[in-house]
């Protein structure tokens, strides 16, 4: 198998309120780590910075878009709240910096870099697309703040993904035009009605919701874990959905065991104490990038 993979890397200021760090991030990082624990043959197409030549996808990119410019958010994490600033941010993706040949595509910008045009090129050439929703609900606002809002190019991925991650703030969104007087699966379940795609909704710690073609079904999940914080968890779980899918073309066991994969990786990355490779404050600094 083939596995394509669509956004841009970041470096992320994460703050816990327990420590502060410097990580690499994105979506297309955190999608590529269940591919590569099975061993499994991944493209990583994003636009290329100076910045970014220590991080760790950057290895299974293929390097054919550059830019000065990189994606810099602040995630700042307060109960179970985040808030997410950007300090700067890098280009959206060419259409010629995409693969040839068929592939199991994952989509996963992080804000904005996938266009909807590019997508529909992507699914000509993709044996089953799989997309993250929030790069393409994503919008920088006022003081940089990363916010979120509806647009008619987010229901255009509801008609050419076949899989559709969101989370529960990404979904609600997504139906707000159906949420007055019905209660959020009404409201999905008018959104997807006329929907191609499976989407499937993470609702924190022991909830997911899935809709597909008007039909809605809650799975309840293991709670026992909560991770000091879940960066990537949406991203880990939107790849591990879909080999989970791959596998066994269940909508409802992929969930499930899509869920208790990101478990065990959250708590294995919270043992580590403090993840995987990332910058000191002092080089994020001699990097130009404070």
């Amino acid at each position: 198998m083939k596995f394509c993979l669509y956004g841009n890397p970041t470096i992320d200021v994460v703050n816990t309120g327990v420590e502060s760090r410097v990580s690499h991030g994105g979506g297309v990082y955190y999608s590529s780590m269940p591919l590569l624990k099975r061993n499994f043959n991944i493209e990583v197409y994003s636009a290329i910075s100076p910045r970014l030549l220590k991080h760790p996808v950057i290895a299974h990119t293929v390097k054919l878009q550059y830019s000065s410019r990189t994606n810099i958010f602040v995630l700042t994490y307060s109960g179970n709240t985040r808030s997410i600033s950007v300090v700067e941010r890098a280009p959206p993706l060419y259409h010629w910096n995409s693969h040839k040949d068929l592939c199991y595509t994952i989509v996963n910008p992080v804000i904005g870099e996938v266009d909807v045009s590019l997508l529909k090129l992507l699914r000509v050439k993709s044996q089953l697309l799989a997309v993250d929703m929030q790069g393409f609900l994503r919008e920088v606002g006022e003081n940089r703040e990363v916010v979120l809002r509806p647009s008619i190019k987010a229901l255009e991925v509801l008609e050419l993904a076949d899989i559709v991650h969101v989370d529960i703030e990404e979904a609600w969104c997504l139906v707000s035009k159906y949420a007055a007087g019905n209660s959020f699966n009404e409201a999905l379940s008018m959104l997807t009605r006329r929907s191609r795609a499976i989407l499937v909704v993470t609702r924190g710690l022991d909830k997911i919701t899935i809709a597909r073609s008007g039909s809605v079904i809650d799975i309840e999940a293991d709670k026992s874990y909560k991770a000091i914080d879940k960066t990537g968890a949406g991203d880990y779980f939107l790849a591990e959905y879909l080999v989970q899918y791959l596998s066994s073309g269940d909508i409802i066991e992929s969930a499930c065991k899509a869920h208790e994969e990101v478990t065990q990786w959250l708590k294995s990355r919270d043992l580590l104490l403090h993840r995987a490779p990332y910058y000191s404050m002092g080089e994020f600094r001699s990097l130009g990038m404070s």
